[in-house]
């Protein structure tokens, strides 16, 4: 948890978390006592939703509905002293909307995060490149003889097929991790985010957010993955400004106590980046939160 000096004040939800559910540790209730502590706004629970095919981080399925039960005990217990929040991060991939639709919508959840954690070219089996860089690498040289291109485009043309297919399930949802593909490129290894193909892929992806009317987290677990960096960088995040695409700061913890993990940093990203209000849900909606504190008018997504 953040030193007492460098708490952000209540002005900030921490809605990307991962408990025993899936591939994280402790309790829901771990997760909200340590943002009552941390002074937050806000907790959401957003377990790695289930698959369809076996997966060692994702939830099973059979524990979904103990998921959503435990998340909303935790909600009762709570009420008064922090807003609690049913979430999943939905893993998107291709071809799958009828399942999601089927175990999810249904199910009540008050809000989706929504990644891609798989890529893979088309009639060919979809593989985790967040897995490790040994795997991303050997990954690369089999299959793209070592040129990132072809996976960075695949990846990102996920993003926007994500974004079309979720806009129109009814539930605040956000991005996450926007440019998780670059975990394992920390000084441009793989490839050069500077280039005009990969600016122009992550403009592509920001207009269809931005008409979808989305909103991007600035995810602060970066900073402590080989990358170095939240996600997204510095010069996504002022595109994302630029576009006026609706932000909010993000732990992505996997511990309680990772749970305002460098929110005071990622404050000072959003600032310099030139963001200068952020969503926080309550009871009556989601806010635009100006970084003073000050709530504005609610915001429909």
């Amino acid at each position: 948890m953040s030193n007492p000096s460098d708490a952000p004040g209540q002005i900030f939800a921490s809605l990307h978390t991962h408990s025993r559910f899936c591939d994280g540790e402790g309790e829901i209730e771990d997760y909200a006592r340590a943002a009552a502590r941390a002074g937050l706004a806000a907790f959401g629970a957003s377990g790695h939703a289930p698959l369809p095919f076996p997966c060692d981080y994702a939830m099973p399925l059979a524990l979904l509905d103990r998921y959503r039960d435990d998340v909303r005990r935790t909600r009762d217990l709570y009420e008064g002293e922090l807003p609690v929040f049913l979430g999943l991060e939905l893993d998107y991939l291709p071809g799958l909307g009828a399942f999601y639709e089927r175990e999810f919508l249904r199910r009540g959840f008050d809000y989706f995060v929504c990644s891609v954690h798989y890529v893979g070219e088309a009639g060919a089996e979809p593989w985790a490149y967040d897995e490790s860089e040994a795997a991303f690498a050997t990954q690369l040289a089999a299959r793209h003889d070592g040129d990132a291109r072809p996976i960075v485009e695949d990846y990102y043309r996920r993003i926007r097929l994500m974004v079309e297919e979720v806009r129109c399930w009814g539930l605040p949802t956000f991005v996450g991790h926007l440019d998780r593909i670059a975990l394992w490129n920390r000084d441009d290894r793989y490839f050069s985010t500077r280039d005009k193909w990969y600016l122009d892929l992550v403009d592509q992806a920001l207009d269809t957010i931005e008409a979808a009317g989305m909103a991007v987290e600035l995810n602060t677990s970066g900073w402590d993955k080989p990358v170095a960096s939240a996600n997204p960088g510095p010069t996504i995040l002022r595109r994302c400004a630029e576009h006026g695409i609706p932000s909010l700061l993000s732990a992505d913890a996997h511990r309680p106590a990772l749970v305002d993990r460098r929110f005071a940093e990622g404050r000072r990203q959003l600032e310099e980046a030139g963001i200068r209000e952020i969503l926080v849900p309550d009871a009556a909606g989601w806010r635009r939160v100006p970084l003073s504190g000050v709530l504005q008018d609610e915001v429909n997504q």
